[in-house]
């Protein structure tokens, strides 16, 4: 290694500590104010990017936005909220061309099994990981894969991930109301009559609270047959960056937003 290299190498440690530091003081004081027990991503925009980028393969743009989950995924473990969403791949998504449905599909599960493989090394810092939607209709390779997952970082709790696949919710209130009937008749209930928290428990998310802020990228000011039920109490944030382009200061800056809104928020609760 040459004299450039190592003066490149140690400047990149600094660099590397002292945004480190930086983090930790805009955290400290974004700690201050409430921190969201959900934030919930819609996860809009890699296709543009790629377009933008000139990047070549049907893939690249989700490549990079797989890139950018891992860096919020850490802010929001640093921050300290304790569930994040995450919008990975819709029912409606499943009307795109064969050939691209196939390849985020390969590249969904390629991501999975890299997980797993950190799962079984130890390397996972405390991160539960949780698949939401309509897991049969994945393959079985896939859907194996989901389960393996779950259950090797099952135990975690520094950060709560639920990565909705093949999820929608139209879908996720037919299959509700479908499960609370069968449970009902099964305890001998008649007639069936449903109540909301009777739906609630059978909603494929049931497991985490309802989304505080739902972040959308993109520019898009749509849900998107994203978690409309359980939604309906939170702040929309939109923003024009694109999914990969999302970084520290697009989220600190949705979070100083939640924060700012909160007498709002509270209102709008107690009237509900």
């Amino acid at each position: 290694m040459n004299n450039t290299q190592e003066e490149v190498g140690e400047f990149t440690q600094i660099f590397n500590a002292l945004m480190s530091l930086m983090r930790k003081f805009i955290f400290r004081v974004l700690r201050v104010g409430p921190i969201p027990t959900n934030i919930s991503f819609i996860m809009d925009g890699n296709r543009r990017f790629a377009k933008k980028r000139n990047l070549e393969g049907l893939d690249a743009g989700h490549r990079a936005g797989f890139v950018s989950v891992k860096y919020i995924l850490q802010y929001c473990k640093e921050i300290g909220v304790p569930y994040v969403t995450l919008y990975a791949f819709g029912m409606d998504n499943f009307k795109r061309g064969p050939e691209e449905v196939k390849c985020l599909m390969d590249l969904m599960l390629e991501k999975v099994e890299l997980t797993i493989e950190q799962a079984l090394t130890g390397n996972m810092n405390g991160v539960r990981i949780i698949f939401a939607g309509d897991l049969d209709s994945l393959n079985e390779r896939f859907r194996a894969a989901t389960q393996r997952l779950m259950q090797l970082t099952e135990d975690n709790r520094d950060l709560i991930v639920v990565v909705c696949v093949a999820y929608s919710t139209s879908q996720e209130i037919v299959h509700s109301v479908r499960e609370s009937c069968i449970r009902k008749t099964k305890t001998g209930d008649d007639p069936v009559v449903l109540k909301v928290s009777d739906l609630e428990e059978s909603m494929y998310t049931s497991a985490v609270p309802d989304p505080d802020l739902v972040i959308r990228t993109g520019g898009g000011d749509r849900l998107s047959n994203f978690m409309t039920w359980q939604t309906s109490r939170s702040l929309l944030h939109r923003t024009e960056a694109l999914w990969p382009e999302l970084g520290l200061w697009h989220l600190v800056w949705a979070i100083l937003k939640f924060q700012r809104m909160q007498d709002y928020l509270q209102k709008k609760k107690k009237l509900d």
